[in-house]
């Protein structure tokens, strides 16, 4: 059993050394930071992508439809993906047969 005190014991003025040391160290919060910045973008932009995704990717049957009957063809899964297209990016738009290409080699 005094081993058992002595390694509690050594736990607990471990853990209150380093409980008293604080987090004012100003280089542990920068390299958290520098490392945790890059993190974010990239699992933000994997995000963005996956949902515009989810948005185009449905579409790829009706978009070659479109490119099918060159333009005479408008499948719903299409006219809801150029929708969204439409109202999320900013122009210069592409048009809706560049669209269909796009759809259609990219998913």
């Amino acid at each position: 059993m005094d081993s058992w005190k002595i390694m509690t014991v050594a736990l607990l003025v471990s853990i209150n050394a380093h409980a008293s040391e604080g987090s004012d160290d100003s280089y542990n919060n920068s390299m958290l930071s520098v490392l945790m910045a890059p993190t974010y973008t990239v699992a933000g932009t994997t995000g963005f992508t996956m949902l515009a995704s989810n948005n185009f990717k449905p579409a790829k049957a009706d978009a070659l439809a479109f490119i099918g009957s060159d333009g005479e063809i408008r499948g719903a899964q299409f006219e809801q993906a150029s929708r969204y297209y439409r109202s999320t990016y900013s122009a210069p738009l592409m048009s809706d047969m560049q669209l269909a290409h796009a759809i259609a080699t990219s998913y």
